[in-house]
């Protein structure tokens, strides 16, 4: 572990971002930290395990940050996972705010400054929230779809709290749970379900000041049946959230997003070749959501199979269409 300028701010705001061989990438993204117009007060690097030149990227960055007001920590984290980097961590976190980044992602030059603004000018402010941009390989890009009237639509279908989205109060996260280290994917979406349970006061920006690359060997990838499993046991998880902390008007809405994230899930396995995959996990999704006493009327058994249908067949904007039909009822 290495350490520079161990006189950070208590009250303060803390960079988290895991790392794993990322020596040709990571270099982008930590001039985007160290040209914010206002530095965070300390920056937490966690080296997951890292085989290529990525450790020696990390010193040397440190080295270059000595003379400035931001605290860096290298830490390492030999269990691979974005989530047990995350909350590695998380438990070194000595500021009264937290906030956490991907190491192939860009930040806008005042976005540490806002996010300060944000806390500073509302004491009692849980979370502030803002939006991304998403950007291809080909440099076409896709500004997320949000919704601040509805967190909860905005957070099932589109991640609201997506890992790079927000900044948070860290005894409201460590309150939460933290990062549950168990989850290898959507780990960011079933946190972000357990932190909305808890009612956060939040600030939620539609500006995207955040830029994240799309590519085919990030922590998620571009498909889904080559990490069949961690999806669903996110989702699984999330279940047990909702079902022990939701209030009886608001549960039926969440396990049928449940549903409908389950079906949307066979239905992009059913897309990548797995039909047998897709086929029991479609049915599980209707079995879990009888089990858990959601008897949905047809009606909304008819749109949870159309969406199923419409994700496997390829057609676009199913989350535009069925999610709010979904919800509102």
């Amino acid at each position: 572990m290495n350490s520079l300028k161990s006189d950070s701010d208590p009250q303060g705001l803390t960079l988290v971002m895991p790392v794993y061989n990322r020596a040709h990438q990571v270099g982008r993204t930590l001039a985007s930290i160290a040209g914010q117009t206002r530095l965070p007060d300390e920056v937490i690097l966690v080296d997951n395990a890292s085989t290529d030149a990525t450790p020696q990227v990390l010193r040397a960055w440190a080295e270059s940050m000595a003379g400035a007001p931001c605290r860096v920590r290298i830490l390492t984290e030999p269990r691979r996972g974005a989530s047990q980097a995350r909350q590695t961590g998380l438990e070194h976190v000595a500021t009264d705010y937290v906030m956490f980044f991907d190491s192939d992602d860009i930040m806008t030059p005042r976005h540490i400054e806002v996010i300060m603004t944000d806390f500073k000018s509302d004491p009692a402010l849980d979370m502030t929230v803002w939006n991304v941009r998403f950007v291809r390989a080909d440099g076409s890009t896709r500004v997320r779809r949000m919704l601040p009237h509805d967190v909860w639509q905005n957070h099932m279908v589109q991640g609201l709290l997506g890992t790079q989205s927000y900044a948070v109060r860290t005894d409201f996260l460590r309150r939460c749970g933290g990062w549950r280290r168990e989850i290898g994917g959507w780990d960011d979406w079933e946190l972000g379900v357990r932190l909305l349970l808890q009612n956060p006061r939040m600030r939620i920006s539609c500006e995207p000041r955040v830029d994240i690359t799309v590519q085919a060997d990030s922590i998620t990838g571009l498909d889904f049946s080559h990490r069949a499993g961690d999806w669903e046991r996110a989702l699984d998880l999330a279940e047990q959230a909702i079902m022990a902390k939701a209030e009886a008007r608001q549960m039926q809405r969440l396990l049928t997003m449940i549903a409908y994230r389950r079906l949307n899930l066979a239905a992009h396995y059913r897309r990548e070749g797995e039909p047998g995959q897709a086929t029991g996990l479609r049915l599980r999704a209707m079995k879990e959501l009888e089990r858990t006493g959601i008897r949905p009327a047809l009606w909304k058994r008819v749109l949870l199979s159309a969406s199923y249908h419409h994700t496997a067949s390829g057609l676009p904007a199913a989350g535009a269409i069925y999610p709010p039909l979904l919800m509102k009822f």
